[in-house]
């Protein structure tokens, strides 16, 4: 899904910032004069409002123009550019969320599946705030439902049930809203961050809780998880079943670590990675 970056601008102050962005997501881009033929490929380009004008011949079916308009909020320009350049154009129509809480807070984010940005945080209120802002920039239509997806580690239970209820308070009446609890079983010594430079062990162990199913609770049950895991039997049927798919994925770790990689060179989705793995218990169960 990732495609290739042209800048093209003259404006120093706007090349300076963006820049600086772009280098510190690990965007990789070519600069291109005014004037200049823009490759007839897949590609975005970035530019201020004030040159749009200048930038002519191109194939508008292939090439993007990402404005920046002067006085615009630039960290909504930048996470605007970030998600078509990962994950297209598309219309929002999910969000999720994945956090592997503890003194360090890893933060992996999909939109519409494709992984978008990934971020080890030190404040549950900066989580928060990067939650709110990515919600505030993508601005997403409430009137449209769109659906939120958190999938919180359970390993620190009580910092998890604190992020939940925040949450909670926050986006419940504005939004389709899913929560779910993850065993983080093994998620720490899968090291999956040394896989790649872009992520860190806590973002790759969110990655690692993103691909498991996990428990599903709701406002009314979440805080009595670990009574309802003792005493409920659907409960503690769902807990058995989420054993189960952690010994499968553990015991097929390098299969994971594929889906890891596609993930998140955005060439599947997270949903596609979800089938991909039943395809691939189905296959193990026949043999």
């Amino acid at each position: 899904m990732k495609r290739n970056i042209y800048v093209i601008s003259q404006d120093p102050k706007f090349f300076f910032r963006l820049n600086k962005e772009l280098k510190k997501l690990k965007i990789p881009f070519k600069i291109l004069n005014l004037g200049q033929r823009i490759p007839n490929v897949d590609s975005i380009v970035l530019t201020t409002l004030q040159e749009i004008f200048k930038i002519k011949k191109y194939n508008e079916n292939k090439v993007n123009i990402i404005p920046y308009k002067s006085g615009e909020n630039f960290e909504k320009y930048i996470l605007e550019i970030l998600k078509v350049y990962q994950c297209g154009n598309s219309t929002p129509e999910q969000i999720m969320f994945s956090i592997d809480p503890g003194k360090s807070l890893g933060l992996v984010v999909f939109f519409n599946g494709y992984f978008l940005y990934s971020e080890t945080l030190f404040k549950e209120e900066s989580l928060i705030a990067h939650i709110n802002n990515f919600i505030k920039y993508l601005e997403l239509d409430e009137k449209k439902k769109i659906k939120l997806i958190f999938k919180f580690g359970r390993g620190v239970l009580p910092l998890t049930l604190k992020l939940i209820s925040i949450i909670y308070s926050i986006f419940r009446e504005k939004f389709n809203l899913s929560i779910y609890l993850i065993n983080e079983a093994k998620t720490s010594k899968i090291k999956f961050h040394k896989l790649s430079d872009e992520i860190s062990k806590h973002e790759a162990s969110a990655f690692l809780l993103a691909l498991r199913k996990g428990i599903k609770v709701n406002k009314e049950n979440y805080k009595k998880f670990v009574e309802l895991i003792k005493s409920d039997r659907r409960f503690q049927q769902e807990l058995e079943k989420e054993i189960q798919d952690i010994k499968f994925l553990n015991r097929n770790i390098n299969f994971v670590k594929s889906l890891f990689l596609e993930l998140l060179n955005c060439k599947i989705t997270i949903n596609e990675a979800y089938n991909l793995i039943n395809k691939k218990r189905v296959i193990k169960e026949i043999i």
